[in-house]
């Protein structure tokens, strides 16, 4: 009884420290606080079912006829399904957007962000397993195939695909971990590439912006965009150090970013002319494969992390590893990245910088001219004209830049007392200004080769900026209702189209406002 006395004190008491910490707890701080609360109370809730075993009596493997099925002074074994729910956590995020720009192809629109369902399964005391099921911009795939046998012989196969516009199913991370201790756990699967911390904590109802930022996502700086996960494995924990803080890190090998090639066909209908059918394959950093490895050279990431107190953290992060398949040049993808979160009372501010580097590019045109033979080629039967081209895209020598994000959370009464709050205990309204800048340094714009030799290659520097004031309402802290207003531009007499992938602009658009009305929910 001493000891169910204690498990019930203490979670009283930790419910209680929790639920005062999370008037000026963040989201994050406050899912980490609760996992290191889920920790503590499966110990004491071991240690109560290892009492509970030593105090029942020994029972036949039958009872007698007649007999109760649980022997008197036995507790009656608990139900499976209450196992487990505890066991099994299911969980996810959403986001719908509405914005409104200034482009003059930006028609107003609402995004249906993503939809993304987690899991979180406490197989035994030791082994978790995590999940994350990601659906963006989804709302149906068909496949329809049929193969039947013609009226005059032979057979007729036809396939149909339907899907909406830039739909996206993602395994975003499936992992098992073995806890050996706290400061070292094994990891392996669909992990989370620790290359800055807005890539391990990108959950978008985390964030009062509607738009994640321009390093990790716009541009970006990332080799491949937030949220990026590789195959891998490795160790992750944590360290107290008592007065000073705890230590945090997480080490992996991974198969890591590769050049693969993104097919892009177009068909033309030309007045008074022949059709033309196109296909363009690019050659684009994407994540590695979960499967056979294309550059057969692994990749090894990190970041450790010291926060020396709740809210507070500084963290430094890297990768290394071969980017080009086997079939060309092998080249090295570096990166690394500086972090940090400051919170002071109601008041934070949180950044990252990030820093990547694909070694020579120049090197890697000309091996796939070698390759390739020949930029495009063109044909014509008939009336239709055919253009097969090869190019490399998404390239820079070096890639760099941050974002600063200055946030208050506010608690008035008067809030409190309106119906934005009396069905909440503590809402809040978090005024929110981010600042962010990204260069792209040796941007690869152009390339051309014939015979297999390459006859051009052209490199520029860029530079994107923006600034975003927006204020979210949180009735809940994993709940918020976002407004924004954000302004982004580019190098004078530059175009925003070729260095962005979120803006539809044009060739000679260097500067947008947006207005963003956002949503996000946690569950």
């Amino acid at each position: 009884m001493a000891t169910k006395r204690l498990v019930v004190g203490l979670a009283v008491g930790l419910v209680a420290v929790a639920a005062g910490a999370a008037a000026a707890a963040s989201p994050e701080d406050l899912e980490r606080r609760m996992e290191q609360l889920q920790r503590e109370m499966q110990e004491l809730r071991e240690q109560l079912e290892a009492e509970k075993k030593a105090r029942r009596p020994a029972t036949p493997l039958a009872p007698p006829t007649g007999a109760p099925a649980t022997p008197e002074g036995a507790e009656p074994s608990e139900p499976t399904y209450r196992s487990l729910l505890d066991a099994v956590k299911i969980g996810g995020y959403g986001s719908v957007r509405f914005e409104s720009n200034t482009l003059d192809r930006g028609s107003d629109t609402f995004t249906f962000r993503r939809f993304v369902l987690t899991t979180d399964a406490r197989i035994a005391r030791p082994l978790r397993f995590g999940l994350e099921l990601e659906l963006e911009r989804f709302t149906e795939l068909e496949l329809e195939r049929k193969t039947a046998p013609r009226a005059g012989g032979g057979l007729e196969s036809t396939e149909a695909i339907e899907g909406s516009a830039e739909t996206e199913i993602s395994l975003e991370q499936a992992w098992l971990e073995w806890e050996l201790a706290r400061w070292l756990r094994y990891r392996a699967g669909m992990l989370l590439v620790p290359l800055g911390r807005f890539n391990l904590a990108h959950d978008d109802n985390r964030w009062n912006l509607p738009r994640r930022p321009l390093i990790d996502r716009g541009v970006p700086v990332l080799p491949v965009p937030s949220a990026w996960s590789e195959v891998g494995m490795g160790f992750t924990g944590e360290v107290d150090l008592g007065g000073p803080g705890t230590l945090s890190y997480h080490l992996y090998v991974v198969n890591g970013v590769t050049l693969d090639t993104e097919l892009e066909r177009r068909v033309e209908t030309r007045a008074g002319d022949t059709g033309k059918l196109e296909v363009e394959a690019e050659l684009r950093p994407t994540r590695g494969t979960a499967g056979l490895d294309l550059k057969n050279g692994k990749a090894v990431t990190g970041r450790l992390a010291w926060s020396p107190l709740p809210g507070q953290e500084i963290g430094a992060s890297f990768y290394v590893g071969r980017y080009t398949p086997e079939f060309l040049a092998g080249e090295l993808l570096t990166g690394f990245g500086v972090d940090g979160l400051f919170t002071l009372g109601p008041f934070e501010v949180e950044a990252e910088y990030l820093h990547t580097r694909f070694a020579n590019v120049r090197r890697v045109a000309r091996s796939l001219a070698r390759v390739a033979l020949e930029k495009s080629r063109e044909g014509e039967v008939d009336d239709l004209e055919t253009e097969v081209e090869f190019d490399l895209a998404g390239l820079a020598e070096t890639k760099h830049g941050y974002w600063i994000e200055l946030r208050y959370r506010l608690f008035p009464d008067w809030l409190r007392r309106s119906f934005l709050g009396r069905a909440f205990d503590r809402p809040q309204l978090v005024p929110t200004l981010r600042w962010e800048q990204a260069w792209l340094d040796g941007r690869v714009r152009a390339v051309d080769f014939t015979g297999g030799a390459l006859t051009g290659f052209e490199q520029e520097d860029r530079t994107v900026n923006r600034i975003t004031a927006g204020l979210a309402y949180r009735p809940l802290p994993l709940v918020v209702f976002q407004l924004a207003y954000e302004y982004t531009w580019t190098d004078r007499g530059k175009s925003l189209a070729e260095v962005t992938n979120f803006l539809p602009a044009q060739r000679k658009e260097r500067d947008v406002g947006a207005f963003l009305v956002g949503v996000a929910f946690g569950f």
